[in-house]
């Protein structure tokens, strides 16, 4: 294999039945998606994050932090921009013209639990999309949530989803008995866990009263004709020790015309694919 180039034959491309979910749910899950050695670096590159942001402020006033572009935070998350286990999904989900959307790294503390129950606040992927597009709308952008902490416990702030709400006209219909949205499910994983769902998808942050915090790597991509949604370009520093493919996710082309008419040398993804 030359130097730089992919190793196509570790990739896990997406199966007819995660076609099949993402089409009428919007939503799969893969398990054991990260080994455990991978998943105790990052959470050790979390937790350093997390301390020099909070050293500089960079908390919400809860605890949280919300942390856009993450992968320029610490180099164990590079990796997952490109995980054979996962990335290679992405092409079958969409198509080899993509870029990376998001990387969002969410910790999110425990607070103790209130005695009435709180709904989880849903919302759909994509900005501004839904007021300017009509409805029905295509799917442009999906994220893979990777499950960093143990959220096994119902209780632990999971990620919640409505099945199926990808081709829905409007809102979810809410279950009058429990106040939630009809379907909703949390997404109560193990570590290593990810879990996929098109920006169409509605979800949310659940709440966390578990005594532990939530730790979740959200990595997002989109047609490269979508402008990412939390970076310009990436620092020189990143690109010079990135891989080509990497490349094509951080944006990198030969002239801006590309992300609309792509030039083969600005998207390897596109011959990775002819060979799977």
């Amino acid at each position: 294999m030359k130097p730089n180039e992919t190793d196509v034959s570790r990739y896990d491309f997406l199966s007819p039945e995660q076609k099949r979910a993402m089409d009428e749910d919007g939503c799969f899950v893969v398990e054991n998606a990260l080994p455990p050695e991978v998943v105790a670096e990052l959470e050790e590159a979390i937790d350093e994050v997390y301390a020099r942001q909070k050293e500089l402020g960079g908390l919400d006033g809860d605890g949280r932090l919300n942390l856009r572009n993450c992968v320029t935070h610490h180099d164990a998350f590079l990796q997952l921009i490109d995980w054979p286990k996962t990335f290679p999904k992405a092409m079958g989900i969409l198509n080899w013209n993509i870029h990376l959307l998001t990387s969002h790294l969410l910790v999110l503390p425990s607070k103790p639990k209130p005695d009435r129950a709180t709904r989880v606040g849903l919302h759909r992927d994509g900005g501004r999309s839904y007021q300017e597009l009509p409805e029905p709308h295509h799917r442009m952008m999906f994220k893979i949530g990777y499950i960093i902490s143990d959220q096994t416990d119902p209780a632990s702030g999971a990620t919640a989803l409505v099945p199926g709400s990808n081709r829905y006209l409007g809102r979810p219909s809410i279950d009058p008995k429990t106040g939630s949205a009809r379907g909703l499910i949390s997404m109560n994983y193990k570590p290593g866990t990810a879990f996929f769902f098109e920006q169409r998808t509605y979800h949310g942050a659940g709440h966390n009263y578990s005594g532990k915090p939530r730790k979740t790597i959200f990595i997002g991509y989109a047609y490269r004709w979508v402008k990412p949604m939390d970076y310009i370009v990436m620092p020189e520093e990143m690109l010079d020790r990135s891989n080509d493919v990497q490349k094509q996710l951080f944006g990198v082309v030969t002239e801006p015309l590309s992300f609309y008419l792509p030039h083969e040398r600005d998207v390897p993804l596109k011959k990775i694919l002819e060979r799977a």
